[in-house]
């Protein structure tokens, strides 16, 4: 039962994506994810990725505007990009670690939300 309360406090912490306050509260952690100069194989944006997903409910994302205050665009490989469903990928690597996140879109909402660490 101990356990079950920890899980479900974890989780009771996360900001959902879409709340405005996100981009105050986690500024620093943005700013580094949106930062032209760093390479999404580097630890600065690898760190910050990992903290992201660990302060915000990225699942909750509903629209490509979120995504694109969150993180640079150009880390993204977008798949199916000239059509109605693209997906982008964000892959952060760092000393063979890995997290990525995808965002399944129709259009400008995102339908589904993947993320993977290795």
């Amino acid at each position: 039962m101990m356990a079950v309360m920890l899980v479900l406090a974890g989780c009771a912490t996360k900001l959902p994506s879409e709340d405005i306050e996100v981009l105050s509260e986690y500024s620093d952690i943005i700013r580094v994810l949106r930062d032209p100069k760093l390479t999404p194989n580097s630890k600065e944006k690898y760190e910050a990725a990992c903290k992201l997903v660990d302060k915000v409910d990225l699942y909750f994302t509903r629209e490509t505007g979120t995504v694109n205050k969150l993180f640079y665009y150009r880390d993204a490989y977008v798949d199916k990009a000239n059509s109605d469903t693209p997906v982008f990928t964000f892959s952060y690597t760092w000393r063979g670690n890995l997290l990525r996140i995808r965002f399944f879109t129709y259009k400008i909402f995102v339908t589904r939300v993947e993320i993977t660490r290795k």
